[in-house]
């Protein structure tokens, strides 16, 4: 399974670019990609390419402007397997262990999401390379909720219930949009 990091969002609501801004002493990106480097074969970060993130493999966006579906269909794309575990780059407080998890649940479903009372986590769920051509159909009518995938998806719901068994979710899927969402993390 190959793990992809979305970082290609416009950090309006940041002010700067968040994925490079730090906490707790280093750069948001790097608090998903070093806990998640040892869960995957691999480790894609999709967006745009930036000096600071040289040492990383980055693929920009095939359908640049699209969201996030646009950087699910490039992560499915550049993967060398047939499934990718894709995070949001601003999620500093992932767990492991729930990871874990998700990858053992599988199976041949197209999609792997935790649910809970917040609702879907699209940013934090398994994703099958078969669903190409579907995101591609919808990016090309310019379908860019991926609410719509998962209508169209074998999809496997990971209840509240199991999430709370690992961590509180509020804790594993808590995301920075701006900097007071950062000092409250700090």
């Amino acid at each position: 399974m190959t793990g992809i990091v979305l970082i290609g969002g416009r950090s309006r609501r940041f002010g700067t670019d968040k994925v490079l801004a730090h906490l707790r002493g280093k750069a948001l990106v790097d608090h998903v990609v070093d806990l998640i480097t040892p869960l995957f074969d691999e480790v894609i970060l999709v967006g745009n390419r930036r000096k600071e993130l040289e040492g990383h493999r980055v693929v920009e966006d095939i359908y640049p402007g699209c969201g996030p579906l646009g950087g699910i269909y490039t992560g499915l794309t550049a993967a060398g397997t047939d499934r990718c575990f894709v995070f949001a780059t601003d999620m500093p407080n992932l767990h492991q262990g729930f990871i874990g998890h998700m990858i053992s649940l599988a199976g041949e479903h197209d999609v792997v999401i935790p649910c809970w009372s917040r609702g879907r986590e699209p940013l934090h769920a398994i994703y099958h390379r078969r669903l190409l051509p579907v995101v591609k159909e919808l990016l090309e009518k310019k379908t860019f909720r991926i609410f719509e995938l998962l209508g169209q998806a074998d999809t496997l719901a990971i209840p509240e219930e199991t999430i709370r068994a690992f961590q509180d979710p509020e804790i594993i899927f808590s995301n920075i949009n701006t900097v007071m969402d950062r000092d409250r993390l700090s």
